[in-house]
């Protein structure tokens, strides 16, 4: 789980991506993981998809202001956690 909010602002200098300040988008991290889903004030909000870096494991569901809220881990060696 993040422990600070997933901001296109946050990570500007180190990632890219199409993402608006609200609406939705893809964002692209340095270490090759990804978000891509909705945003709302420059952080991630609504649904999206989260994976971590080179694909390893990703983080399907909602998000409120850049966390996490409701939705399942699928974790690098294919086990299920739901948040």
């Amino acid at each position: 789980m993040l422990e600070a909010p997933l901001s296109a602002a946050d990570g500007a200098s180190a990632g890219t991506g199409g993402v608006s300040s609200s609406g939705g988008g893809k964002f692209e991290f340095e270490d090759g993981g990804a978000y891509c889903g909705g945003w709302q004030d420059g952080k991630a909000h609504g649904y999206g998809v989260c994976t971590g870096p080179r694909g390893q494991g990703e983080f399907a569901g909602e998000w409120t202001h850049g966390y996490e809220t409701t939705g399942t881990y699928t974790w690098p060696n294919g086990a299920l956690s739901v948040l």
